[in-house]
């Protein structure tokens, strides 16, 4: 009886180390979802094509990811996309910034690229960035550097 007792303490000890350990491991990816205290500001930005973003797709500025696409939807209207998407509020994006759909690298998803602009004033939160470039298709990409004189 004595072994018995034994042997169902020690694997309640595991079941209940597992058991933390889960917990820990889901409130650390939660965390992750959310950022480490991080604000984020909203925006919009009106795409001819939205080709190749996803909702969830990182949002880049100079190669870091700075924020996420939160929602991607079409005005049945005036046929242009609205991509709606978050980053962080510390950045500071000029009025003229643009925004463009692309890999950061070869293998790499499409994310939404910041292009900060030159101005003195600052875009409010909400605002909607018109200058919107949409993903170019390979073979878009190739007559570019044919005939643009090997400029992509």
């Amino acid at each position: 009886m004595q072994a018995m007792i034994k042997g169902r303490g020690g694997a309640f000890i595991a079941s209940s180390c597992v058991l933390i350990a889960a917990c820990t491991f889901l409130a650390y990816g939660l965390g992750l979802l959310k950022g480490p205290g991080r604000h984020m500001v909203g925006y919009h930005a009106v795409f001819s094509s939205a080709n190749g973003l996803a909702n969830g797709a990182d949002v880049d500025l100079a190669g870091v990811t700075v924020g996420r696409v939160k929602a991607i939807t079409l005005n049945p209207e005036t046929a242009v996309v609205d991509v709606s998407f978050v980053v962080e509020d510390r950045l500071k994006l000029p009025s003229d910034t643009a925004v463009g759909i692309g890999a950061p690298t070869v293998g790499g998803d499409n994310a939404l690229q910041i292009m900060p602009g030159k101005a003195t004033q600052t875009l409010p939160a909400g605002a909607v960035i018109m200058d919107a470039h949409p993903l170019l298709s390979l073979e878009q990409q190739i007559s570019n550097y044919i005939f643009g004189a090997g400029q992509l």
